[in-house]
């Protein structure tokens, strides 16, 4: 009979931050070692890690490693290549080179019939002000092409197209998005392994704020938002964990983007599901049989957003998971706190009183 001791893969992650903190805390329940690549050997994973690569030493961490994966897609090109190349890498370059470009992955979604809002891509800043004049009446998102991710690089426009005229100066591909008046997003955590299997935990209710998460609760059960991620899954032949975040308006949904790896919006799955998303994509990429999404009870999390002062008392509503993160600087997301209740109003609840501690005079973002 196989046991679970059977599996001892050398797990390497590219990326010392926080997602891969969180992943390497939930893989040490099984007998794996872990392998980190990072220029920051204070960097959270690496911490933890059995052993820290430089950058410079990416081809001994790629050689040593049963499996790569990554904590973040915007990280150490050669060394993904190179993964890659070694057909070790997993999720596979294919998802990353489409989040490398936000115009590739808006692509896509056109290309395979997925819902998404109406874009345009264009080759400037001129042309993008031009066309948000002339298909947008001037109400829409520009969005650079490169480097976008919790808001960065977006520029939300209504009719104050004068406020936006230093984005003549940009050179590169931009995205021309229609604004959404949405109802709310959602996201949902999905899971897919080798031979096509696919699980998903249920949507939760985000809530963002300049492009950046402060919170997110559930279970919200929305079949079709499960469906469209899966599609998208099946699409990429994806292998791994990975979030999906999309707008909900009069009950249609529309894909805003996705995240190749584990997800902010599923930080909540350590607390309040039976296996956590960490866990799922260890499973999924070492091709140990996924786990059951089964969630335990309401929850949801809270990002600590720019601040370490942390009162004591959040203690009473939620559990906190801190980075340790050396530097302190607005947005950067320095921990999280995770809370449970009996009924989504709980959680509600619960969450309002841990942002009045944590944001007493409101978020600076």
């Amino acid at each position: 009979m196989f046991s679970i001791l059977d599996w001892k893969p050398k797990i390497g992650i590219l990326g010392g931050g926080q997602l891969g903190w969180m992943m390497i805390l939930e893989g040490r329940k099984f007998p794996f070692t872990f392998y980190v690549l990072e220029n920051d050997k204070n960097a959270p994973a690496c911490r933890i890690a059995d052993r820290c690569f430089s950058p410079q030493e990416y081809k001994e961490f790629v050689d040593s490693s049963d499996v790569i994966t990554f904590e973040f897609e915007h990280v150490y090109e050669e060394a993904l290549k190179y993964a890659q190349e070694s057909e070790k890498l997993l999720p596979r370059l294919n998802s990353v080179e489409l989040k490398r470009e936000r115009y590739k992955e808006k692509l896509f979604y056109k290309q395979h019939s997925l819902p998404t809002p109406r874009f345009s891509v264009v080759e400037n800043g001129e042309e993008a002000l031009r066309i948000l004049r002339e298909e947008f009446n001037n109400i829409g998102v520009i969005k650079e092409s490169k480097g976008g991710y919790d808001g960065k690089g977006q520029y939300f426009i209504f009719n104050d197209v004068e406020k936006y005229q230093f984005l003549r100066g940009k050179k590169e591909k931009m995205v021309v998005e229609e604004y959404i008046n949405f109802d709310f997003e959602a996201s949902v955590i999905i899971a897919r392994d080798k031979k096509g299997n696919f699980v998903s935990y249920p949507p939760t209710y985000n809530y963002n704020e300049k492009g950046i998460l402060v919170y997110n609760y559930g279970p919200y059960f929305n079949q079709e938002i499960i469906n469209v991620a899966k599609r998208l899954s099946e699409e990429l032949d994806y292998v791994g964990t990975m979030g999906v975040e999309v707008f909900v308006t009069s009950g249609k949904v529309l894909i805003n983007e996705f995240a190749p790896r584990v997800h902010n919006t599923g930080h909540y799955t350590l607390d309040g599901a039976l296996i956590s998303q960490f866990e799922q994509h260890l499973r999924a990429i070492i091709n140990m049989e996924l786990g059951p999404t089964t969630i335990l009870s309401p929850s949801g999390m809270v990002n600590i957003l720019g601040t370490d002062k942390i009162p004591v008392e959040v203690l009473k509503y939620g559990k906190v998971y801190w980075y340790s993160k050396t530097e302190v600087r607005k947005r950067r997301k320095l921990g999280h706190i995770n809370v449970v209740g009996n009924n989504l109003e709980e959680v509600k609840q619960k969450i309002d009183k841990i942002r009045q501690l944590i944001y007493p005079n409101g978020l600076d973002l």
